[in-house]
């Protein structure tokens, strides 16, 4: 599945820069330095980064893998699991990685810095916003040789960005991204977080704590910002987690449960900033269209 190196790195960086700039995402062109080097051995420490890297770099280059890491499926067999709850730093080092490549939002600060002790370079993916994520894939692609591929991954979600944006919605309306627990012991995405800005770009409006993740759920505070729309993280073939929000009655005045609008999305493409945001985009605006009807 890996591509053609030579041909990757004869693509002029400009390319990329002018692109950006002139898709309306950079106030200014990104400025690229030279590739200082090519990697040969990748460690991806996030589900995301790893079904980026999969689809559009030199697949064999990856090294190392999360045991949360399964798409593309059948593609990450022979990659060695180096992370189960935490990084293996033992494992990982043992690798000798040219390129470790993680998600900020998986990680403490101190294990941020034992990912950076190994002595590898480093790539973090960090994006709160749509336009800062495919600031990020022209980065990483860059470092990658890997321009037109990532290019492409752009590109789809500028697409699907922009069909949102021309079947603009009459009304915007209130959305509550929820990953349901046994007990009650719920969780709830904050408003400043990656897949909030994924629901306001889609044409709603988040809502939940001010914050840049997923935190417990104040049943009571959500009564109070009564979603017309719930969003959870379950299989169109598996709708426990459905079931245990429309089942709960602490919850059972929300216009969302009274109503049947509780959608689920299949949670990897959900809650991962991976190759799937696309998808995540039309979804979102698909099951908001619906909503308002």
């Amino acid at each position: 599945m890996g591509h053609n190196a030579p041909m990757r790195r004869a693509l002029p960086l400009l390319f990329v820069a002018l692109f950006v700039a002139l898709s309306g995402c950079a106030d200014k062109p990104i400025v690229h330095e030279r590739r200082p080097r090519v990697y040969h051995s990748i460690i991806s420490l996030s589900p995301g980064s790893t079904e980026i890297m999969a689809l559009n770099a030199d697949l064999a280059s990856i090294k190392g893998r999360t045991a949360a890491c399964n798409w593309p499926k059948n593609s990450l067999n022979g990659i060695p699991v180096v992370a189960q709850v935490k990084p293996d730093y033992e494992m990982i080092a043992k690798i000798h990685p040219d390129l470790i490549v993680y998600d900020k939002s998986l990680y403490s600060e101190q294990d941020i810095a034992k990912i950076k002790a190994i002595g590898a370079d480093t790539f973090e993916f960090k994006c709160n916003t749509v336009d800062d994520y495919i600031k990020e894939l022209y980065l990483l692609g860059s470092k990658l040789a890997s321009e037109t591929h990532f290019n492409d991954v752009a590109t789809r979600v500028r697409v699907e960005l922009a069909a949102a944006d021309a079947d603009r919605l009459p009304s915007k309306p209130k959305v509550a991204v929820i990953m349901p627990g046994p007990g009650g012991s719920d969780y709830i995405e904050g408003t400043k977080s990656f897949v909030a800005d994924v629901v306001k770009r889609a044409g709603g409006e988040p809502v939940g704590p001010e914050a840049d993740k997923f935190g417990p759920m104040n049943a009571e505070a959500l009564v109070a910002l009564n979603p017309d729309l719930i969003i959870v993280n379950a299989s169109k073939t598996d709708l426990t987690n459905v079931g245990l929000i429309a089942n709960d009655p602490r919850l059972k005045t929300i216009t969302a449960v009274k109503t049947g609008k509780i959608q689920p999305i299949d949670g990897d493409v959900l809650l991962r900033r991976g190759q799937r945001v696309d998808q995540l985009i039309k979804a979102l605006h698909s099951v908001m269209a619906q909503t308002i009807k």
